[in-house]
């Protein structure tokens, strides 16, 4: 039998036979945080925007099994088609055709009047794709879009949101893997000069110039990459995300307390940043209670 939390979560579901690929149990607040976000977001525009569209990037099975407890749980992409006020159209990309197979499955067995289309391709590769899909838009029919963009390592191409932000009025949750990816891995990323992950993330090809030149120390590796990444999300006239924004998610077990990743929301409207807090406050309260 399955059970649904305050922030969307529904956890405890039965085996469907489809695929269900492992996460880990900190990965339950990230999919909080998400849910709680899109909830305020979709019931607070649904009579101002005609048109309301959901981006997943790196979307998954719709459904997961945490580690830690064989629990089977819906993650983002079945919690975005359940909020109480639905987006007008859904997008979701995922390289992995298994996770494809098994939302496409997932979605059909919702029974909703969902209009979604399923892109299974590598991300960096799929923005025609999603353009092709979004809704056409005009000044008596606007068009209002949401991406969660929610990579498994810091290998996300900027370019893509600098395309996407260029052209839609869409909000960005993007989740950036700075501690588990970056901060672990950065000596090898900033030694070699033929390794572009970093400067694909930030949009910067020349940050290693500015590493040397701030004088940065490995401490300082966080802040870095949360500074640069802001700049770049400026450069596509959002509004910037004060460092207080970003939400970490830790490792907190067994006398652990290891940063994996932040989540970092940009918007082009400060109504996303009145939302944002609400997520984070209404996150704190609820985790106080389990």
């Amino acid at each position: 039998m399955s059970a649904t939390i305050g922030d969307g979560l529904v956890c405890g579901l039965e085996d469907d036979g489809l695929y269900t690929p492992p996460i880990k149990e900190h990965s339950l607040r990230k999919i909080r945080a998400h849910n709680y976000y899109v909830r305020l977001f979709t019931t607070a525009m649904k009579k101002k925007w005609p048109q309301r569209a959901y981006l997943g990037l790196y979307s998954g099975a719709g459904r997961a099994r945490v580690s830690e407890t064989n629990e089977i749980v819906s993650t983002t992409a079945i919690s975005a088609l359940q909020v109480p006020d639905p987006f007008t159209k859904y997008i979701f990309v995922d390289n992995n055709p298994d996770c494809i197979a098994a939302l496409e499955a997932r979605i059909g067995a919702l029974g909703g009047d969902y209009d979604v289309s399923l892109i299974n391709k590598d991300v960096s590769e799929a923005v025609p794709a999603i353009i092709e899909e979004m809704p056409l838009f005009s000044k008596g029919r606007g068009l209002l879009s949401f991406c969660f963009v929610d990579p498994f390592s810091a290998e996300l191409d900027f370019s893509i949101l600098k395309q996407l932000g260029g052209r839609y009025r869409m909000d960005f949750l993007v989740l950036l893997m700075l501690g588990r990816d970056v901060r672990t891995n950065f000596r090898r990323y900033l030694e070699d000069e033929n390794d572009t992950r970093i400067a694909k993330l930030i949009d910067d090809a020349n940050w290693r110039d500015e590493w040397t030149a701030r004088g940065y120390r490995a401490n300082n590796v966080v802040r870095f990459m949360l500074e640069k990444f802001d700049e770049a999300m400026k450069g596509v006239g959002y509004r910037p995300a004060r460092p207080d924004d970003a939400h970490p998610i830790r490792l907190l077990e067994k006398n652990k307390n290891v940063l994996l990743y932040y989540l970092v929301l940009y918007s082009k409207h400060p109504l996303a940043q009145t939302f944002w807090n609400a997520t984070r406050l209404g996150l704190d309260e609820q985790l106080t209670l389990l």
